[in-house]
C-alpha cells in the first residue's frame, strides 16, 4: 500500500497536497486520480499598467509548472510600460496584486542596485519608473580637427514618455570620458528637456593630434586614418539637481575605478562605451603636379570664416620660379597671399586684371641654396587667405582651381579643383530620435496601426539643439519592414508588412546632411499556432443542457427519452481551452542566416487577446466559442478554428476540431477549496525578460467565519481533464453537504456558482461531500441525476498568536463550541450586546449543577493565563 503511495505521489504532477505526515503516519487527503497533464488552481491573471504585455508559454514546461490544485503559475513578459506594472490574480470574489519589484525590471542604467544612486533617495526614486530607459548617444562628428578640437555626443533616454513631463526636473547627469593612451579628458552635461537629451562636449590635448605612437614591431599608421581617440560615459545624479561641472580640457591618467566626487553613484562606477573618433591633422593634402602639393583645410568651414590655403614643396626641389593662378567661384572672396617664409621666398600679385574670379601669384625664391640646408619633407611655400559666405546659397561646398605655371619652360600643371565645405549656421549634425528601439507588428493581428514617434534634431557648434522635424527629408529603406510618415515624426506598421528585421535603416536628410537611425521590427510568425487543450471533444454522458427550440443538437442519450421535462434537452459535450500563439521574429541585420526571436525559440508569445475579435468556428452548428478562449462542441461533426485576417480574406491560423459520437463519462471529480490568494513574482529561469507569476490557495483555514469557494476539475474516461468553471454554470448544480456542522457549514449565494463553505470550528479531515448534477431543467425524475461526486479534505486550524487580531476585526463574532459538556444542559450561540454575555441554558434544573456551571464560565472569562481558551466562548 505503501509503495502504491508512494508512486502515485512522484509520478503524478498535478496532486494539490497529496501525501501528508501526521503522528508518524502517510495520511492520503483527497487524492484525485488525475493523468500527467497540466492541471491548475484557474485564477484569472491580468498584467496592469502596461502598454504592451503578453503572457508566454515556454516549450515543454507547462506540467512543470502547474501540477497542483493549489496554484497556478503563469509566464509573461512586459515590452512597454510607462507606470509600475501591477500582476492581479483574480477567483470569484477574491483578488490580490502585487507590483512587479523593480529589481526583477531590466535594471539597465538607471536602476542597477549596486550602482544606482537614483534609488538612494526614496522621494526620488517614487517619482521616476524607468523601466525600458536607457542612454542612446551619438557622436556629432568621428573626424575632430584641431582648427576645431571639440568632440560633441548628444545623450538621450530611450524609452521614457515624451509626454511626460513629471520626470523632466529628475533626468540625471553624463560624465563623458575620452581616453588616449595613458591620458583622458572629461565633459559633462545635463539631460533634460521634454526629449530628455543633452550635448557634452570636450576639448581633445593639442598633442593627441599628433601621428599615434609607433608600435614595435609594428608600421607607424599612415596620417590618413587619423589618430583614434576612444569615449565613454557613465551616469551622475546629484540629490541636489545639480550637475558637477568638468573642465573639458583637464586631463589625468586613466583610473580603472573612477570613484568621483560626492554626489556620483555610490560603489564600483560601470561606464560604458560610446565609441571612437579620430583626431586629424588640419589640412589635407592634394597633389597639383611632382613639384607642388595643394594643402586644404579638411574640416567644414563657418560663414565669413577666413580660409588659409597653403602651397608647399619638396625641400629638395630645385624649382626658383612658379606662377601659381587660383579661380574662384562665386561666394568665395581673395583676401591676400603671402609666403610662410619670407627669408626664402618673394610673392607678388599680377597687376593686370583677369577678371575678379581670377588671381596670379608670381613667386621666386631669394637663395637657391637654402633648401640644402632645410630638413626633408614638404615645406610650406605659401599662404593664400579666402573668405567663403553663403549669401547665394548657404549649403554645399565651394570650389577653388589650382595652376602652377614654369615661365623658365613655359608648361603648365593640370588646373586641379579643391573642395571647401561650408559648414551653414554653424551646424555640426542631425540626429534622428525615437522614443523606443524596437516596434511590435501587432497591426498584422488587430488591424491597428501600430506607430512610434521620433524627432529630427540639429546640434550646432555651440552645443544648441533645434528641433527640425518638420524640415527633413525621410524615407524607410525597405517599406515591407517599416513606414515613415509624411511628416517624418513617427515610424510606423500598418499590418501591411511582411516581414520584420533587426537593425532597420531609416535614412534622414537635413539640407547636405545625412544620418541613418537603428530601429529592429518584430513580425508575428504567420501562420499563427492555435492551442488546445483537447482538439476532440465527445457528448458527456448523462449530463444533459437546455437547447433552444431552434436548434438542431442531436438528442440521442442513453437515457429515456419518454419524458416531457427532457424535450427541451440535449447532450453536453466537452469544452476545451483555446490558446493563438506565435514567434515574434526578424530577419538578421546582416540579411543572412537564422531570424532572431525577440524572447528565443523556446518562447511563444499568446496573442489570444489581440485576434480574439477575429477567432472564429468555420461551421458554428458544431461547435463554439465563448470569451475567446473556450470551444465548446455542439454537433458531431468535423470543423475548424481559424483566425481571420483584420485587413483582408486571409486566414492566419487554422486547426480543425472533432465533436465525436463516442460519449465519455465523468471518472473522477478533483475540488478544491479557495479561501484567499497569496501572489509571488520571480524571473523565470528560461529568459531574463520573462518573469513568472504564481497565485496560490492554501489548504489551511484559520479564521473563524472564514469563506471558501469550491473550484472543481473534470476528470473524464478518455483521461482528458477540464476545470469545470469553463462550462456554463446554467448547465450544472454544484452542491456541497457538510459532514460535520460545528467544524464547516455550506451557504448558497447569488454571487457565486458554487457553494461557500464557512469556518465553524476547528477540524480536519474529509468533512465535505461535493456533489455535480445536470441542469435541473433537465432532471427526469424528482430524484437528482449525480454525475460525479467526491469527498473533500478540509483543514481548519486557529492561530493562538492571532487571537487578538481575530476579535479586532469580528467584535461581534462568536463561536458555536461549548465551553464544556455536561450531561442534561444545551446551549444556544452566544451573543455578545455592549459588553454583556448572554447565555439562554436550559436543562434540568438543579442548584449543583448551575453552580458548576457558574464556576468554569467565570474561570474561562477571568483566567488570563488561559487565553486558549477564549475561543470556546468569545471570539
Amino acid at each position: 500500500m505503501e509503495k502504491m503511495l508512494l508512486r502515485m505521489c512522484t509520478a503524478s504532477l498535478i496532486l494539490p497536497l497529496l501525501c501528508r505526515v501526521m503522528d508518524g503516519r502517510l495520511l492520503l487527503e483527497g487524492l484525485p486520480r488525475f493523468g500527467a497533464v497540466p492541471t491548475y488552481l484557474p485564477v484569472q491573471y491580468q498584467v496592469l499598467n502596461a502598454e504592451l504585455a503578453f503572457f508566454l508559454k515556454e516549450a515543454n514546461q507547462d506540467i512543470m509548472r502547474n501540477s497542483s490544485l493549489q496554484a497556478r503559475t503563469e509566464l509573461f513578459f512586459i515590452q512597454q510600460a510607462r507606470r509600475n506594472p501591477v500582476v492581479n490574480a483574480s477567483y470569484g470574489p477574491f483578488s490580490v496584486q502585487q507590483p512587479v519589484p523593480m529589481e526583477l525590471l531590466d535594471p539597465g542604467i538607471f536602476n542597477n542596485p549596486a550602482t544606482s544612486s537614483l534609488s538612494s533617495s526614496s522621494s526620488l526614486s517614487s517619482q521616476l519608473f524607468t523601466f525600458n530607459w536607457k542612454i542612446q548617444t551619438f557622436i556629432i562628428s568621428e573626424r575632430i580637427h584641431l582648427s576645431w578640437p571639440k568632440v560633441q555626443v548628444l545623450f538621450y533616454v530611450v524609452g521614457r514618455d515624451w509626454d511626460d513631463y513629471t520626470t523632466v526636473d529628475h533626468l540625471p547627469c553624463i560624465r563623458m570620458f575620452a581616453f588616449h593612451e595613458t591620458q583622458e579628458v572629461r565633459g559633462t552635461c545635463r539631460l533634460k528637456g521634454e526629449l530628455g537629451l543633452c550635448v557634452a562636449e570636450l576639448e581633445p590635448l593639442p598633442s593627441w593630434f599628433s601621428p599615434p605612437s609607433v608600435v614595435p614591431g609594428r608600421q607607424r599608421a599612415p596620417q590618413t586614418e587619423g589618430t583614434p581617440v576612444e569615449l565613454y560615459y557613465m551616469v551622475q545624479s546629484t540629490e541636489t539637481g545639480e550637475c558637477i561641472p568638468e573642465s573639458s580640457r583637464k586631463a589625468g591618467a586613466i583610473r580603472s575605478e573612477p570613484q568621483g566626487p560626492a554626489g556620483y553613484f555610490s560603489g564600483p562606477t560601470p561606464m560604458r562605451r560610446i565609441g571612437s573618433v579620430r583626431l586629424f591633422q588640419p589640412l589635407s593634402e592634394l597633389r597639383l603636379d611632382r613639384n607642388f602639393v595643394v594643402m586644404v583645410p579638411a574640416s567644414p568651414i563657418r560663414q565669413r570664416e577666413t580660409v588659409s590655403i597653403f602651397l608647399a614643396t619638396s625641400a629638395l626641389s630645385s624649382v626658383e620660379i612658379f606662377t601659381l593662378r587660383v579661380k574662384l567661384k562665386d561666394d568665395v572672396a581673395f583676401l591676400g597671399a603671402k609666403t610662410t617664409n619670407p627669408v626664402q621666398w618673394t610673392v607678388s600679385q599680377d597687376v593686370r586684371s583677369e577678371g575678379h574670379r581670377i588671381v596670379t601669384l608670381h613667386c621666386r625664391r631669394k637663395d637657391p641654396s637654402y633648401g640644402q640646408r632645410m630638413e626633408a619633407g614638404l615645406q610650406k611655400v605659401l599662404q593664400v587667405d579666402l573668405e567663403v559666405n553663403g549669401l547665394v546659397d548657404p549649403l554645399g561646398t565651394r570650389s577653388v582651381t589650382w595652376q602652377v605655371e614654369y615661365p623658365m619652360s613655359r608648361t603648365f600643371s593640370e588646373e586641379i579643383p579643391t573642395l571647401i565645405r561650408l559648414a551653414p549656421y554653424n551646424l555640426g549634425g542631425i540626429v534622428p530620435l525615437a522614443m523606443e528601439t524596437e516596434i511590435l507588428n501587432t497591426a498584422v493581428l488587430t488591424g491597428r496601426t501600430a506607430a512610434m514617434p521620433i524627432k529630427v534634431v540639429t546640434v550646432a557648434t555651440d552645443g544648441a539643439v533645434t528641433d527640425v522635424t518638420e524640415s527633413v527629408e525621410c524615407r524607410s529603406t525597405d517599406d515591407s519592414v517599416v513606414k515613415v510618415s509624411e511628416r517624418c515624426d513617427y515610424v510606423y506598421v500598418n499590418g501591411k508588412e511582411t516581414k520584420g528585421r533587426v537593425k532597420m535603416m531609416l535614412n534622414f536628410t537635413y539640407n547636405y546632411l545625412n544620418t541613418q537611425m537603428e530601429v529592429s521590427v518584430w513580425m508575428p510568425r504567420l501562420p499563427l499556432q492555435i492551442d488546445m487543450a483537447d482538439p476532440e471533444l465527445n457528448q458527456i454522458k448523462g449530463w444533459r443542457i437546455p437547447i433552444s427550440g431552434g436548434s438542431q443538437r442531436s438528442a440521442d442519450d442513453d437515457e429515456d427519452e419518454g419524458s416531457k421535462r427532457d424535450r427541451g434537452c440535449g447532450p453536453q459535450y466537452q469544452s476545451t481551452t483555446v490558446r493563438v500563439l506565435t514567434h515574434f521574429e526578424a530577419e538578421p541585420g546582416e540579411l543572412r542566416g537564422q531570424p532572431d526571436f525577440l524572447l528565443g525559440s523556446d518562447w511563444q508569445v499568446d496573442v489570444t487577446e489581440l485576434v480574439k475579435d477575429f477567432l472564429k468556428v468555420e461551421d458554428s452548428k458544431v461547435a463554439k466559442i465563448t470569451d475567446g478562449a473556450t470551444l465548446t462542441g455542439l454537433n458531431t461533426g468535423a470543423t475548424k478554428v481559424q483566425v481571420m485576417s483584420p485587413l483582408s480574406d486571409l486566414v492566419l491560423a487554422e486547426r480543425t476540431v472533432r465533436i465525436l459520437d463516442d460519449k465519455v463519462s465523468i471518472t473522477d471529480l478533483g475540488v478544491q477549496l479557495v479561501s484567499g490568494l497569496s501572489l509571488s513574482l520571480q524571473l523565470s529561469l528560461g529568459s531574463s525578460r520573462a518573469f513568472a507569476a504564481t497565485a496560490t490557495t492554501q489548504d489551511t483555514m484559520h479564521n473563524l467565519k472564514q469563506e471558501s469557494l469550491v473550484s472543481a476539475w473534470l476528470h473524464f474516461s478518455d483521461g482528458s481533464v477540464t476545470p469545470l468553471d469553463l462550462y456554463d454554470p446554467a448547465h450544472y448544480t454544484l452542491t456541497a453537504i457538510s459532514l460535520d456542522e460545528r467544524v464547516v457549514s455550506v451557504q448558497k449565494v447569488a454571487w457565486w456558482r458554487s457553494p461557500v463553505v464557512v469556518v465553524r470550528g476547528e477540524g480536519q479531515g474529509t468533512l465535505l461531500r461535493v456533489e455535480m448534477s445536470g441542469a435541473d431543467l433537465c432532471q427526469k425524475s424528482k430524484r437528482r441525476n449525480v454525475l460525479a461526486t467526491v469527498s473533500a479534505n478540509v483543514r481548519i486550524k486557529f492561530s493562538r498568536n492571532d487571537d487578538s487580531d481575530n476579535r479586532r476585526h469580528r467584535p461581534n463574532s462568536l463561536t458555536m463550541e461549548m465551553p464544556f459538556q455536561m450531561q442534561g444542559w444545551s446551549t444556544k450561540e452566544p451573543q455578545l450586546l455592549k459588553q454583556v454575555l448572554h447565555l439562554e441554558i436550559s436543562g434540568q434544573k438543579s442548584q449543583q449543577t448551575s453552580q458548576i456551571f457558574q464556576h468554569k464560565l467565570n474561570f474561562l472569562m477571568d483566567a488570563p493565563q488561559r487565553r486558549s481558551c477564549y475561543k470556546l466562548g468569545v471570539a
